[in-house]
């Protein structure tokens, strides 16, 4: 973000807002240095997302800017009139315009593909669009919006782990299912299926990584003592307080009583 890091739009010979503008096929020269510096630039002015024609391209802030706050969410509320400019949500709103076709009838589906390297933000950018598909479409009951937006936190417990460049990075697929009533509109339901688990993390990980965040999650509900004991079935030492991942990968804090039934029914005690 340091200014003198980046290369200033008067080097151009164009203006700050042709240099990075929201959609980056409208560059008045595109070539690799011109696509670079607009990312660049618009990382430097705090706006993480961009456009290149239908696809949103996203540079990870490493912080909370409130880009999924609600006052943010309620300008792409509106279908009659949605906001274009960049963000996870006005994929959504995108996506729900395609389902819809000219002569008025519903498509049967629309897809949003999300990939990136680890720490890009996947897994944030991910529940941010399912909460705002349920707000803005509405669910058939509170369980729906309740189940689909807190089975993530179930599935990072199980399938995501600390690695050198993400304290929090999926180690595994996910394909989301959206189920909506062509009538109504509403979210009816959904399907989340897991693939590609890095199972092998299980035994073999490399050297300042760790295991699955559901394994120390079991160790904790069992006490430090527990902890110290099953230390060599986690493969590593015990880890100070500043070194273990947070508790809010793990569940709320209603959840440690069934943490701590699980644990002891796979230890045996």
């Amino acid at each position: 973000r340091r200014p003198d890091l980046l290369t200033m739009p008067s080097q151009l010979g164009v203006t700050p807002r042709s240099a990075a503008p929201d959609d980056l096929l409208e560059l008045p020269e595109y070539s690799y240095s011109t696509l670079l510096n607009a990312m660049r630039l618009r990382h430097a002015r705090y706006e993480p997302y961009t456009w290149i024609g239908p696809v949103l391209v996203s540079v990870n802030p490493c912080g909370d800017l409130g880009s999924f706050a609600p006052a943010v969410m309620r300008r792409y509320m509106d279908p009659r009139q949605p906001c274009e400019a960049p963000h996870p949500f006005a994929v959504v709103g995108r996506a729900l315009h395609g389902l819809q076709r000219s002569d008025g009838d519903s498509c049967a589906t629309a897809a949003v593909l999300v990939t990136g390297e680890s720490g890009a933000g996947k897994t944030e950018a991910v529940k941010a669009m399912l909460s705002f598909l349920i707000a803005r479409q509405g669910a058939r009951s509170p369980r729906v919006c309740d189940s689909l937006v807190g089975s993530t936190q179930a599935l990072e417990a199980f399938g995501n782990a600390r690695t050198l460049q993400n304290s929090n990075s999926s180690r595994f697929g996910k394909l989301a299912e959206v189920l909506m009533d062509e009538r109504t509109g509403q979210v009816e339901g959904a399907t989340i299926v897991p693939y590609m688990l890095e199972a092998s993390r299980m035994t073999h990980r490399a050297c300042g990584e760790q295991n699955f965040h559901v394994c120390y999650a079991l160790a904790d509900a069992l006490g430090h003592a527990a902890r110290a004991r099953s230390s060599a079935s986690l493969g590593e030492a015990h880890l100070p307080p500043w070194q273990s991942p947070p508790r809010s990968f793990w569940g709320r804090a209603d959840l440690w009583p069934a943490w701590r039934s699980l644990a002891e029914r796979c230890c045996g005690d």
